[in-house]
């Protein structure tokens, strides 16, 4: 089972993958949303695994867990990013039921990092109180 350290450890290869692609973001505005939601994936399974000693199987258990389990901040914002990325991946948000035709249909490339900047470091903000001293620490976080 995959540890508290080693879910921030992918957090911070997301969050390294993404400072590069906020350099080209009018280029590659759907792979920022898709790079943004699964750096918060992996910020809320390190919260799961610190507070409750396991992580969550798929993208619906995470989001139910994030509703019962008192996390309101922190599902607020990550649900909004599982909704950019699903659009950005699949061109269709589950949530309203739109279909779209390109991400940019979605969101503008130049409100892109603004989004990123809300709904990640809102999560980033909220979720730091969830994680072990250790796992504070060593995440990386953006700082806006």
């Amino acid at each position: 089972m995959a540890t508290e350290a080693d879910h921030i450890a992918l957090a911070n290869k997301n969050h390294a993958v993404l400072v590069h692609l906020l350099e080209d973001v009018e280029k590659f505005p759907e792979w920022v949303a898709v790079t943004a939601f699964y750096k918060a994936l992996q910020i809320v399974e390190a919260m799961f695994v610190h507070e409750h000693g396991r992580s969550c199987h798929g993208h619906p258990e995470r989001l139910n867990a994030l509703k019962r389990r008192g996390y309101e901040e922190e599902h607020k914002h990550f649900r909004v990013l599982w909704a950019a990325s699903s659009v950005a991946r699949y061109l269709h948000d589950a949530g309203s039921g739109r279909s779209y035709c390109s991400f940019t249909d979605y969101m503008a490339p130049d409100r892109v990092r603004k989004f990123v900047q809300k709904r990640l470091g809102g999560l980033e903000c909220n979720a730091v109180r969830h994680l072990s001293d250790e796992g504070r620490n060593a995440l990386e976080r953006f700082e806006w």
